[in-house]
């Protein structure tokens, strides 16, 4: 189990994303799309168009972590807030 201080929020961009996207891609992505920064520490979800893929991005000091999870059976289902 892993756990995160208290003072990290999380981040999730609730488009399709291309889950060939690297480390240095989607930390552009948020810059420009969800415009925070990607060095804060804080964590970037991204799912991809069918949903039984994610990616967290997040910035540990030392360099960027990618965790990466594909689920075998079901979605992963994200907030939707209204526009």
């Amino acid at each position: 189990m892993l756990t995160w201080p208290r003072t990290v929020r999380v981040f999730a961009y609730t488009q399709p994303t291309d889950m060939r996207r690297s480390f240095d891609r989607l930390g552009s992505m948020v810059q420009q799309v969800l415009h925070q920064d990607p060095f804060s520490g804080h964590l970037f979800v991204f799912v991809n168009r069918f949903g039984d893929r994610m990616k967290i991005l997040f910035w540990d000091r030392s360099g960027y972590a990618l965790f990466y999870k594909r689920l075998e059976q079901g979605v992963f289902h994200l907030p939707t807030w209204p526009a």
